[in-house]
């Protein structure tokens, strides 16, 4: 069974396109996908990120990490996915799926975005104070942070 997205990460999605976009990338890396879940700033991911890490440290930090760009992307449409971001949007749905969700949220985004480990956007949440085992805990309990 495919698995729908989320209207809250559809938004982040969209999001991480126009950032890179704005930021003159010709994709869609893991800071980005990082990125739309803040801009978004509703759903699982934002809310537990809030509750883990100075969140407003954290946008600041991610534009300061963007690789630097040849000036204005000329992809029409949806930018690609970079390898290790459409690692993590896979991931993002295995992690559903195997939750038994009917579709993949933003918490499910998160997830795979912290189990990549080797990636800017983990870089950046560890040197805003995240504490990415605490986080991985609190976005893996069936009712996030309302447990907390």
């Amino acid at each position: 069974m495919r698995l729908g997205f989320t209207d809250t990460l559809s938004a982040a999605l969209l999001h991480a396109d126009e950032l890179a976009r704005k930021f003159g990338q010709d994709f869609v890396g893991t800071e980005h996908l990082l990125m739309g879940i803040l801009e978004g700033k509703s759903g699982d991911a934002y809310r537990s990120l809030a509750a883990e890490t100075n969140i407003e440290q954290l946008m600041p930090e991610l534009v300061k990490a963007m690789p630097e760009s040849g000036g204005q992307t000329m992809v029409t449409g949806r930018l690609p996915l970079s390898p290790k971001a459409q690692r993590v949007v896979n991931s993002a749905i295995s992690e559903a799926q195997a939750a038994g969700q009917s579709a993949v949220s933003t918490r499910f985004l998160l997830l795979a975005l912290l189990g990549e480990g080797e990636s800017a956007a983990c870089e950046i949440l560890s040197d805003c104070g995240a504490d990415l085992d605490e986080l991985r805990g609190l976005l893996s309990r069936p009712n996030g942070i309302a447990e907390k």
